[in-house]
């Protein structure tokens, strides 16, 4: 998941358009832009290799080593709601921005030391990090455009989608390179790299503090009134954030599970060259970056046509899309049959762990290739229709709590269901434990028809009240 730090989608604020305002972009956009890919690439390098170091360098069995990067997932996307608040009433953006990437550089580098007490404490700074600065970037970077480019909303729009590509193309490229780099220096030096990458962000980030927004802490208690509206909006949406947990708990299997099938199961040998399952995770913001204009252009040419899609029924699509994608792993580990498996000590506890299987017994990467194009376009539909739906039903002064809600619920269906299940994955074969998954998106998107029947029919009647006061 190529999660951008913030909502790709900004909702526009209006902002009268001032005579002489440039049509170029603020010089304070291209130091967040670098700043942001580099911090990317550091984020998701390590994130390509991080499983298989706890399972091999560490020797942790495949349910503790899942396990901890769940909890991970989870505190990257708890903190935002803690480090927006810090930031509108303490610190502001910038600093707060500045302040946590210390941590995140040294967290890196103290993941390279092979112990699980490291491990721990890496972990943690590296969700401070991450979850502390991920809902400021992009808040800060449209402040900018406000304050320098008024009026120019076009312009900020495009700002937000060369930032949100920026995201995805150094999630590929650092996705795909890492375990190379592991494979040729080890992982203490592998784990150097996402470090230097992460202080080139920070050094590119803090030299444009003139060229950013100026910032007011506004420390106004929120009003009664304007509290009550936001719980109101905050209920209606909970159904749907809760089955979208769901969704990501599935989702972020990709860089634990995924990763352990395609080493055991998968034959890495595509036209001579050797593609390991970490590569494969590259796979999802490649996709992004191509398909995400592509279901963009399709709803504009139905929207010609006459035919409007709700966002409700777009994210019915990705709940069924994610049950398929568990189907195909669930027939993928069908066609290749149980491994044999053998009882390891692992750090003083036995676990047991499955031998990979012989080549001509291994199924073709193409199934996981498949299963990750159906995963990134319910990606897409889920996430990407969630979010802007969100943002759509609620009021102006929620716009930036909206996302860090939505952040927060990426961290409960990690933490709440990831965690739990993921420690069925060794003592289940893969095509009965996918078969599960698959089942139970199916039962998810059953009763996303009745959540978002409520939800529809709620917003409708909250129209035709404001049409009628209206007229």
């Amino acid at each position: 998941m190529s999660q951008p730090s913030g909502n790709p989608y900004q909702a526009p604020q209006v902002v009268e358009t001032q005579a002489g305002v440039p049509d170029t972009h603020p010089t304070g956009f291209w130091f967040i832009f670098w700043g942001e890919f580099a911090e990317r690439c550091s984020y998701y390098g390590m994130r390509a290799i991080l499983s298989n170091y706890m399972k091999i360098a560490l020797v942790m069995g495949e349910a503790k080593a899942a396990a901890y990067m769940a909890y991970f997932t989870a505190g990257c996307y708890f903190l935002p709601l803690l480090g927006g608040y810090l930031a509108d009433k303490y610190f502001g953006k910038y600093w707060t921005i500045v302040g946590f990437s210390v941590p995140y550089i040294f967290g890196h580098v103290v993941l390279g030391i092979e112990n699980e007490g490291a491990l721990v404490g890496a972990l943690v700074l590296l969700a401070l990090g991450s979850g502390m600065t991920k809902p400021n970037i992009s808040t800060l970077m449209g402040m900018t455009y406000d304050q320098q480019r008024p009026g120019k909303e076009q312009l900020r729009s495009n700002a937000f989608a060369i930032f949100y590509l920026s995201i995805n193309i150094g999630a590929a490229i650092s996705s795909f390179a890492m375990p190379d780099i592991r494979d040729h220096y080890g992982y203490a030096i592998a784990f150097l790299f996402p470090a230097v990458l992460m202080a080139i962000a920070f050094f590119i980030f803090a030299a444009g503090k003139k060229r950013y927004a100026v910032e007011v802490i506004d420390k106004t208690p929120v009003p009664p009134e304007e509290r009550a509206a936001q719980w109101k909006v905050l209920r209606r949406l909970f159904g749907l954030f809760l089955l979208v947990a769901c969704f990501w708990a599935i989702f972020d299997q990709s860089p634990s599970t995924w990763i352990f099938f395609g080493d055991v199961y998968m034959d890495k040998d595509i036209l001579g060259f050797e593609v390991s399952a970490e590569k494969m995770q590259s796979l999802n913001p490649v996709l992004i970056i191509l398909l995400l204009p592509i279901v963009t252009w399709l709803w504009n040419y139905l929207a010609k046509k006459g035919i409007k899609i709700r966002a409700t029924d777009k994210m019915f699509v990705g709940f069924v899309l994610t049950a398929v994608t568990m189907g195909i792993m669930s027939y993928a580990g069908h066609l290749a049959g149980p491994a044999e498996t053998r009882q390891v000590v692992k750090n003083g506890e036995e676990v047991t762990e499955r031998v990979p299987l012989p080549d001509d017994r291994k199924v073709g990467l193409e199934w996981q290739a498949v299963a990750y194009i159906m995963l990134t376009i319910a990606e897409i539909l889920i996430s990407v229709t969630g979010l802007e739906l969100a943002f759509v039903s609620a009021p102006k002064s929620m716009k930036g709590l909206i996302t860090a809600v939505w952040l927060f619920f990426v961290g409960v269906g990690n933490l709440f269901i990831n965690v739990p299940i993921t420690q069925l994955y060794p003592q289940m074969e893969p095509d009965k434990y996918y078969g599960m998954l698959a089942i139970a998106m199916l039962v998810v998107a059953a009763v996303f028809v009745f959540v978002a029947k409520r939800f529809n029919a709620a917003m409708d009647a909250e129209k035709e009240i404001e049409a009628a006061h209206a007229g």
